[in-house]
């Protein structure tokens, strides 16, 4: 991207004129990084993209994440990709059922952890009659969002897909039968901010057929309530990654290659009728193609911007003099939620495997209030040593979203429903859909 190196962070440009961080610089010469736990109340308003703080993996966790406004503290994984954890679902992070508790009383081999959760759900949430009798099983968690899961199961080579609530304890029902099993990799799927539908990404099966042009992929949007589909749109691309846009309950998402003849595209589409809204051709200006390097898109917590991650996919995870002297090049890309335009670039190293280790490793995390980024980086030869850093990130102008920042920075979110407010400010300070 045409920038330089630099010992410590350093913002540069590239050939766009954007903003790019070299954040993989030498923690003890980041002498402007701020000691957070200690000046965490001064920087309210700071510029944008300003390195705020910068610390070792232990003390993220030893109470630096909390004085940041951060509830996540857990940045590493050492699971297997789609063995252990998949793109939507870690298992160190998942919080949604105890894996001490998952184990089998019928099996006495070691097994994984992704495979004491596929007992556990079998065991406990999914009907005794559907597993025993219909022979389902559960083959992954396909996409979750608060208490409601969507798993992905499989009964006679035929993929399904299975509705569970955690809150009440029960399995809602099953939809979309695929006349086809699916590989867990092949499958993505987002759950919308209203917890009504849910948008499916899996490969084209015979009958999906377009004639302009070869078809890969197929989006389907599913109402949750009836169980049903809702419409489809067969794209050209054979993988492409997507995302709820959180202001809207379910009208609009962000996704990549959305496009015919766009290989390296991000487009913000109107969901109800499958309309372009912006259209941004350029994502990753350092490569030609989006993928296979393009691993995570994400918007923030109230959807002013979209964030895409960008990394190696050079593996050395399986040759072992190799594994600590060659770190991954990650991007972090920052685009506007409104016009997909690019507005900022980060880049850093990990040691890590993008093919075959758990995406936690290079995923950013966001602050409860989500005006803060945190990533984990490592020094280039330095691969025993992990830092954490926290970068500001800009904000809507708005007395909205400045009060709503204030707030979550000094109430806890359990204690929001009980503050002494209007429904739709607390709706607001959740982060829940507008439109």
């Amino acid at each position: 991207m045409g920038a330089e190196e630099s010992k410590g962070p350093s913002v540069s440009v590239n050939g766009r004129g954007e903003a790019v961080d070299q954040g993989w610089g030498d923690p003890r010469g980041a002498a402007a990084a701020v000691d957070f736990p200690n000046s965490c109340g001064q920087l309210t308003e700071a510029v944008a993209w300003t390195l705020l703080h910068q610390c070792t993996l232990d003390n993220w966790k030893d109470g630096h994440a909390g004085a940041a406004g951060f509830a996540e503290t857990i940045l590493t994984c050492d699971g297997l990709l789609h063995k252990d954890c998949n793109f939507s679902f870690c298992m160190s992070r998942q919080g949604i059922i105890s894996i001490n508790k998952a184990n089998s009383i019928f099996s006495f081999r070691k097994r994984s952890k992704f495979a004491k959760m596929a007992e556990h759900f079998e065991y406990n949430h999914i009907p005794a009659q559907m597993s025993s009798i219909n022979h389902f099983r559960v083959k992954s968690v396909l996409c979750f969002r608060e208490n409601l899961v969507v798993l992905h199961l499989t009964r006679n080579t035929n993929s399904h897909f299975g509705l569970l609530d955690l809150g009440i304890n029960k399995f809602l029902g099953v939809f979309g039968n695929r006349h086809v099993e699916f590989a867990n990799e092949a499958l993505a799927g987002e759950i919308s901010p209203d917890q009504s539908k849910c948008l499916l990404r899996m490969p084209t099966v015979p009958g999906h057929t377009r004639p302009q042009a070869p078809v890969n992929v197929v989006l389907q949007l599913y109402d949750l309530k009836a169980m049903q589909l809702l419409r489809e749109m067969e794209l050209y691309f054979n993988i492409c990654h997507f995302c709820f846009d959180p202001r809207f309950s379910w009208q609009r998402i962000a996704v990549t290659n959305f496009e015919a003849n766009h290989t390296n595209s991000l487009s913000l589409v109107q969901l109800d009728t499958w309309q372009t809204v912006h259209t941004n051709s350029t994502v990753a200006d350092i490569h030609h193609i989006l993928y296979p390097c393009m691993k995570d898109l994400s918007y923030s917590k109230d959807g002013s911007l979209l964030i895409a991650v960008v990394v190696d996919i050079t593996c050395y995870c399986r040759e072992k003099r190799m594994r600590t002297c060659r770190p991954l090049h990650c991007s972090i890309y920052i685009f506007s939620g409104d016009t997909a335009d690019t507005l900022h670039c980060i880049q850093y190293h990990r040691y890590t495997c993008a093919r075959h280790l758990c995406p936690v490793n290079y995923t950013p995390v966001l602050s409860v209030c989500g005006n803060r980024m945190a990533i984990l980086m490592n020094i280039p030869y330095m691969p025993g040593q992990n830092y954490v850093q926290v970068y500001k990130l800009p904000t809507v102008n708005n007395l909205q979203s400045l009060c709503r920042i204030v707030i979550l920075q000094n109430f806890a979110t359990h204690h929001l429903p009980q503050l002494p407010l209007p429904q739709k400010i607390i709706d607001s300070l959740q982060f829940k859909p507008e439109f």
